[in-house]
């Protein structure tokens, strides 16, 4: 046997231990139930206690039951890349009710707002907070809302139209006040969000303190007056990682304390096992691209020979000028007949400038138009069998980052962009992936860097969707994924039709699983 089929099937053995592993955590304590609230709405309750399932929990009598808190997620994400914090809310004393808002996660319902609409999220947190108010599993009396990034406009908001919370918590996130001023008021964000953040967190919060600037880190008001109020700013994370913070739980957990008139005489628990088994799995998984890829290059026939064309830096020009010119054109977003928020607006760029580059490729006459034709099924068949193996992977580790299956909504999305995004890849490839594997990887890494720099420029000159700037490191960590089974696929064979369609299968999903959908069956 080849040493390389051996390091494989040891790579697939260390994943599936992984795996087995992060289930074994996942659904061990805190004790956690699905919930389906009203509307169709999913939910997850965790409930501080024994690390054994939630069907053997039983209600307490009512003078110990938890206080309880309803976190909701931000925008492009769901109450799964919520849970490490939720988790650690539960370890340490408090019920936790994580939702999916509409169009988000297993939410099937229409997402009916903008990013910045935060009053159009106001039902589905009221579901949340009216379900615990009548829990015997928690004390209903006792509830604050938090929420992250759009989720924290979300809370800000329903907690300034809701008397009767005891607080709310603001992470990353928030961006107008109601009729109404919000109770014990947290407002904490990362280190390296953006600027708009960083000024607009603090100014809410000096609102709220009603003064004219506040203290970073400083308590304003007090916690049995309902009028307390802090900014903190936490060091080292960005807007994604602040959620999974060991040091943003811990103040967090403090300011709850703090909320709920609660002494605690241990050291507040941040551990979550999950993280390490993830890691693994993740860092097997990348590893194992490499021989995925070039599986799936030997079961498809190898472009031999030299293909004419232009040079790298040739093929950059074209690619940068293509991505540069389809921005104003994508403004008017031409993809908006698919029904996904801030997606959209990536396919449109995407589907514009792909347009330009093969039209520029056809122009030439360097589109290889035999090439891309000749053992297209197999190309096809082979890139589809790759992205099935790692779509079941990356599900399989999705615990604690993002709900990744396909719902029927989102496998027409994934559909609908999948064709929209076939020419830019197969333009991208037949551009810049040329000569021998280093060579040609080091092109399409140049490549990939280049998108993300204009798609950087692009939102900061106005024409592409603000968020895009926050999904950035989450783009990047795909383009290195994507990057590592391509050119392994290259270099077992030269086929660019088997990379170009394994490329738009995989960006094409992850548009569909984390976009908000704006329809149901």
């Amino acid at each position: 046997m080849k040493i390389s089929r051996i390091i494989a099937i040891g790579l697939a053995v260390v994943f599936i231990l992984a795996i087995a592993r992060l289930a074994r955590l996942e659904n061990g304590g805190p004790s956690h139930t699905f919930i389906m609230l009203p509307g169709q709405e999913p939910a997850t309750l965790y409930i501080p206690g024994p690390e054994r399932p939630f069907f053997m929990q039983l209600p307490k009598p009512v003078g110990e039951r938890p206080p309880a808190v309803v976190l909701i997620h931000g925008f492009m994400a769901d109450r799964k890349l919520m849970s490490v914090l939720a988790r650690r809310l539960a370890e340490n004393g408090y019920a936790v009710l994580a939702i999916d808002v509409n169009g988000h996660g297993e939410n099937s319902n229409p997402f009916g707002g903008g990013v910045g609409d935060a009053g159009s999220l106001r039902e589905d947190v009221k579901q949340a907070v009216d379900y615990l108010r009548s829990s015997p599993f928690v004390d209903g009396s006792r509830i604050v809302v938090m929420g992250h990034s759009m989720g924290a406009g979300a809370a800000l908001d329903y907690a300034t139209h809701d008397p009767n919370l005891k607080g709310a918590v603001m992470i990353s996130g928030g961006w107008q006040l109601g009729p109404q001023r919000p109770k014990n008021a947290l407002f904490i964000f990362a280190e390296r969000d953006p600027d708009m953040i960083q000024d607009t967190s603090p100014a809410l919060a000096a609102r709220v303190a009603d003064v004219a600037q506040i203290e970073l880190g400083k308590t304003y008001g007090d916690f049995a007056q309902g009028n307390a109020v802090e900014a903190i700013r936490v060091p080292g994370v960005d807007h994604i990682t602040i959620v999974y913070s060991a040091a943003a739980a811990t103040t967090i957990v403090r300011w709850l304390d703090s909320t709920f008139g609660i002494t605690r005489t241990g050291a507040i628990e941040v551990a979550d096992g999950r993280l390490g088994a993830t890691g693994l799995a993740l860092l097997v998984f990348v590893i194992a691209l490499v021989p995925m890829g070039r599986v799936c290059g030997s079961m498809v026939a190898d472009w031999a020979g030299e293909r004419p064309g232009p040079s790298g830096w040739i093929g950059l020009l074209i690619l940068g000028g293509a991505l540069i010119a389809s921005m104003p054109l994508a403004a008017a977003d031409p993809a908006s007949f698919v029904p996904v928020v801030v997606g959209d607006a990536q396919l449109s760029w995407f589907a514009v400038a792909g347009v330009i580059m093969v039209g520029v490729l056809a122009l030439s006459h360097r589109l290889d138009w035999y090439r891309i034709r000749e053992g297209a099924g197999a190309a096809i068949l082979a890139a589809a069998g790759g992205f099935a193996v790692a779509y079941v992977c990356q599900v399989a580790m999705s615990v604690a980052f993002h709900h990744q299956s396909m719902s029927p909504e989102r496998l027409m999305v994934m559909a609908m962009a999948s064709v929209i995004l076939f020419p830019f890849w197969m333009g991208f490839e037949l551009l810049l992936r040329r000569g021998g594997p280093a060579i040609s990887t080091a092109w399409a890494v140049l490549g990939r860097i280049l998108i993300v720099v204009l798609m950087a420029a692009g939102v900061s000159l106005g024409l592409l969707p603000f968020f895009l700037m926050l999904i950035l490191p989450i783009i990047v960590l795909n383009f290195v994924m994507i990057e590592i089974f391509s050119a392994s696929a290259y270099s077992a064979s030269r086929n660019l039709t088997l990379i170009a369609v394994f490329e738009t299968l995989w960006f094409a999903w992850l548009i569909a699983a984390a976009s908000p959908i704006t329809f149901m069956f």
